[in-house]
């Protein structure tokens, strides 16, 4: 693939789409209206969450730490169901504890996916995680090792933070949110460094803010943060960087 991916009609050279995701809403927040609009293109999508996001609390007295990890169980289903997506596969790992499982059997069941279901992309974190988080850096590997072994040996794309939706909209938000906690800032591309740089259609974006609502339990901050008339300058573009380019800066 040498030109860059603009529109929901360029998705379509993407193919089967595996998303691989740590939590909850990382699909959504990071992919969205992409996997929306392949979803309608008849493409199929697939998406895979290493963990329920239990330690995610941010409102105790709403959604209890005790009942978290059923809380952002069903907000995901309703997330998934309003994106358009029917296949979702659980690892089943700890909610912050996925630098302690075992690489090998990770790596192993994404494979797995890979080949079962002839993906032919893979989304995800890069090395960095994107945020900082661990476990974002860990599913990070487990891809790079699945992808490695796998006879398919499908195309993968990094999520990358776009410069000026940061630095307008997502920096201020995160000094009252802390989005970015495991780093001071993300790494930050420009739209002509991105492989795929998804400006999508109206339908899209708006599926994916129903999404984003559905989440109640992480989601609700944010969406206060950024007023529905900033949402698609601040969150409805969505960029992925190839891992070599992504390396270089």
């Amino acid at each position: 693939m040498k030109h860059q991916l603009t529109t929901a009609a360029d998705v379509r050279q993407l193919g089967t789409i595996l998303f691989v995701g740590a939590h909850p809403d990382d699909e959504t927040f990071c992919a969205g209206a992409l996997l929306a609009a392949a979803v309608r293109n008849g493409q199929r999508v697939i998406c895979v969450t290493a963990t329920r996001g239990e330690k995610g609390v941010q409102d105790e007295a709403k959604w209890p730490a005790d009942q978290l990890g059923d809380i952002r169980q069903r907000e995901l289903e309703a997330a998934l169901h309003l994106l358009g997506i029917t296949e979702h596969l659980w690892l089943g790992y700890r909610d912050g504890e996925c630098k302690t499982a075992s690489h090998e059997e990770a790596a192993r069941r994404i494979t797995d996916v890979i080949e079962r279901r002839l993906v032919d992309t893979v989304l995800t974190f890069g090395p960095d995680g994107l945020t900082g988080h661990p476990d974002h850096k860990a599913v990070s590997r487990w891809v790079d090792a699945a992808v490695h072994a796998s006879s398919r040996r499908p195309r993968v794309y990094h999520i990358a933070q776009l410069r000026s939706c940061y630095e307008r909209y997502l920096r201020p938000a995160d000094q009252k949110l802390h989005i970015f906690f495991g780093t001071k800032r993300p790494r930050v591309f420009d739209p002509d460094e991105c492989a795929i740089c998804l400006k999508p259609e109206a339908k899209s974006i708006a599926q994916k803010f129903r999404a984003l609502r559905a989440m109640p339990s992480q989601m609700t901050t944010l969406l206060q943060a950024i007023p529905p008339s900033d949402f698609v300058s601040a969150l409805g573009t969505e960029a992925f960087v190839e891992p070599k380019a992504a390396r270089r800066r």
